[in-house]
């Protein structure tokens, strides 16, 4: 006579065999694809830059010049101060 079963002896019994395939395929995983680190070369112009590409090739596109050495605020702070306010200079 064989009984059947229910409940939580099924269950069991579908774990077990759901285990037992996967030991069987453990090393079978399939990988995921790995993403690409490199520098995407500009075919039709709609590949996508980063930002420290992005922006050089647009000022030299534009004709723009991209500062010297020296010239940000802080150093010429004296130059700007007398420009916009001659009276505090």
């Amino acid at each position: 006579m064989t009984a059947e079963l229910s409940g939580v002896d099924l269950a069991r019994q579908v774990l077990a065999a759901a285990c037992g395939q996967a030991r069987k395929h453990r090393g079978h995983r399939e990988e995921k694809p790995k993403r690409r680190a490199g520098q995407v070369v500009r075919r039709d112009g709609r590949e996508p830059l980063g930002l420290g590409t992005a922006i050089p090739w647009m000022m030299a596109e534009r004709g723009m010049v991209a500062p010297a050495v020296g010239g940000n605020v802080p150093a010429r702070f004296d130059d700007i101060l007398v420009a916009a306010a001659p009276e505090l200079a």
